[in-house]
């Protein structure tokens, strides 16, 4: 299956599901091959700028062809039947530089930690 920080080819549903495109994205569920849905960022070479989002640049190891912006904020829960192939793989220091954009998306650096009783 598809590790964490793979860069995979899919079809993309648009936000109000009225089409997909076929795009690049991020896998960033992990323990792939327990399930058969992957966790995907959109991938986008429109240049855009924003705290929910972090450029990645082309490279073999990427597979992307042009410089590219990961939407941490654009995510999707697909089938792995509709991931074409993996481009490549986003560097580990890479993904480990932009956890804190990834987590602040969804909130959980605002949640106090319980105290047990």
């Amino acid at each position: 299956m598809y590790a964490f920080g793979s860069i995979v080819l899919t079809r993309f549903p648009f936000t109000d599901l009225s089409a997909d495109k076929r795009r690049p994205a991020l896998v960033v569920s992990r323990d792939n091959a327990r399930r058969s849905d992957l966790v995907v960022a959109f991938i986008t070479s429109v240049p855009r700028q924003g705290p929910d989002m972090a450029g990645i640049d082309p490279s073999p190891g990427t597979g992307l062809k042009l410089p590219s912006v990961v939407r941490f904020d654009k995510l999707a829960t697909l089938d792995a039947s509709v991931i074409a192939g993996q481009l490549g793989a986003a560097p580990v220091a890479w993904l480990q530089q932009h956890a804190g954009t990834f987590f602040g998306v969804f909130g959980f650096s605002m949640i106090a930690p319980r105290v047990a009783v």
